[in-house]
């Protein structure tokens, strides 16, 4: 049996977004069970907002709409940082999976501003 791709899984971007994904998922598993609901939590939803954004820009939808799904999917990936820097700052993420936090998120969200400028 062949496995059909959606548009999504073919992208670059949407992959690299799906890594961040489960990095986010390795690294909070790490957080104080206090956080379980807090900021792990929100670290996940953040995650998988820009895989999720990304996937649903890449259906068959007016490019408008593309558009605001790929500027979705930036803003959750500025969020995500955010939260990042508050994790290290509390102690919870090392400065050296801080920076790896970084060096994903300007992959990912630099493919996404161009994903965005390819459909305008």
């Amino acid at each position: 049996m062949k496995t059909y791709l959606f548009s999504f899984e073919k992208l670059d971007v949407w992959k690299d977004a799906h890594a961040l994904v489960l990095l986010t998922y390795t690294a909070t598993k790490k957080f104080p069970t206090s956080e379980r609901f807090g900021l792990s939590n929100w670290m996940k939803q953040s995650s998988l907002d820009i895989a999720t954004n990304i996937s649903l820009g890449s259906g068959p939808i007016p490019r408008k709409e593309q558009v605001e799904f790929y500027t979705k999917a930036y803003s959750a990936g500025m969020v995500l940082l955010n939260q990042a820097l508050v994790a290290r700052d509390l102690g919870y993420l090392t400065v050296e999976h801080c920076i790896e936090y970084r060096i994903h998120l300007e992959m990912v969200t630099g493919k996404i501003q161009a994903l965005k400028k390819s459909v305008v």
